[in-house]
């Protein structure tokens, strides 16, 4: 697991996370406040909307 917590823009932090070869990121934005969270799938640069509540399971479902 890796928390980028740089003082840089989303933009700037996803591309280094792609150039780095991240395959899977959990974006926290605007919509934790109603307790969503989006998983992003490099390989396949689908991002879907996931209740935290469903992180972990609907993680293991993608990745399995």
């Amino acid at each position: 697991m890796l928390l980028d917590d740089r003082d840089e823009r989303a933009g700037v932090k996803f591309k280094d996370a792609d150039l780095v070869g991240i395959p899977y990121r959990i974006n926290v934005g605007k919509k934790v406040a109603e307790g969503k969270v989006e998983l992003v799938t490099r390989s396949t640069r689908t991002a879907q909307d996931v209740t935290i509540a469903a992180i972990t399971e609907e993680f293991r479902r993608t990745t399995g």
